[in-house]
């Protein structure tokens, strides 16, 4: 499963180590920052449903992240792959 969210921060803290703190989870692939570090694009690349649900709530539970929106999400199947090749 891959999945883009952009985690929106709070005035609170420095965005740089914010954005640190959540490009040191697990799964998790930080975009290019262009000008407004307030809006953070993410990639997560999750094993499962369940662990992408993990994964986002771990990012909203960063200090200094306001909250977290779900830009898309990509189900692969097996029945998917199987069929592609």
């Amino acid at each position: 499963m891959i999945a883009s969210v952009v985690a929106t921060l709070n005035d609170d803290g420095v965005a740089y180590d914010i954005i640190a703190a959540i490009a040191s989870l697990p799964n998790v692939e930080v975009g290019a920052i262009n000008g407004n570090v307030r809006r953070i694009p993410i990639t997560i690349d999750s094993p499962a449903a369940n662990s992408l649900e993990e994964i986002t709530r771990r990012i909203q539970e960063c200090p200094g992240v306001a909250f977290v929106d779900v830009v898309f999400v990509h189900f692969e199947t097996a029945d998917a792959e199987s069929s592609t090749l």
